[in-house]
């Protein structure tokens, strides 16, 4: 695949194999939530899922750790005024639906059973909801700088791969690696269809790893990058499972 040339040298966000910066200002994952706040300030909204700063087109969440340390960072090119959203394509809004959508859907004899005042009060109705879903009221607009290399709006897997081939320690994105070692697991196409793509990453904050993640709609849009950090109790499963591994290589 041809690559295009894209500048991430000034990119806002950086993300590095352990932490990323954001405009220059170091953030590590598995932190206090806190950390965070003084470098991107008062976020916009606190949902079930995440905190949400609206302008930013960021989210993250502590519900791993459930101790106020970040598990992870959402970076979304798509939100809920995009077609996916008004459609109910978007993975974490699968409820939200556009009053326009709602009346194309419930047609008879080419003829609306919605009427108009029906559509507007759906609309209404969705303005209010809008903040409780972890989809920011805008979406991030520039090109990520992962790795060194771009993940922005619009781009497929393959694309975002033919960037990462020659790296030394992270790996392209499979589709669906589980266990982020690396290894597709689910035996599907990595063709993309939609669903999460996975890339191992490193071993950062007490040996646990930072993990990358995108996430598409069923149209193949790129909805998020996810920056993962893994919790705990996977932590030590990976480790016993790599402790027996190497075990039972000893004994051949």
């Amino acid at each position: 695949m041809k690559k295009e040339t894209i500048d991430v040298s000034q990119a806002t966000i950086k993300i590095e194999s352990c932490g990323l910066t954001y405009k220059g200002k170091k953030l590590e994952l598995g932190t206090p939530i806190e950390d965070w706040i003084k470098v991107l300030g008062k976020p916009s909204r606190d949902t079930d899922l995440a905190y949400v700063w609206d302008d930013l087109g960021i989210a993250i969440d502590d519900w791993q750790n459930n101790n106020k340390e970040v598990a992870g960072v959402y970076i979304f090119f798509l939100n809920l005024d995009s077609p996916e959203g008004k459609s109910q394509q978007l993975n974490h809004a699968r409820d939200f639906e556009s009053g326009e959508n709602i009346a194309a859907r419930n047609m008879e004899g080419g003829k609306s059973l919605i009427s108009d005042d029906q559509v507007k009060k759906f609309n209404a109705e969705n303005e209010l909801k809008k903040k409780n879903y972890i989809y920011p009221f805008k979406v991030y607009k520039e090109a990520v700088n992962l790795n060194g290399f771009p993940v922005k709006a619009g781009m497929k897997v393959e694309e975002i791969n033919s960037y990462r081939s020659d790296l030394p320690y992270s790996g392209k994105f499979g589709y669906v690696d589980d266990d982020i070692d690396g290894v597709n697991d689910s035996g599907t196409t990595t063709e993309t269809f939609g669903g999460d793509y996975r890339a191992p990453g490193a071993e950062c904050k007490d040996g646990r790893l930072q993990y990358y993640e995108l996430t598409y709609t069923a149209t193949k849009k790129l909805e998020y990058l996810k920056i993962g950090f893994e919790s705990k109790s996977d932590h030590d499963s990976r480790k016993v499972t790599e402790a027996s591994f190497e075990e039972r290589k000893k004994k051949k």
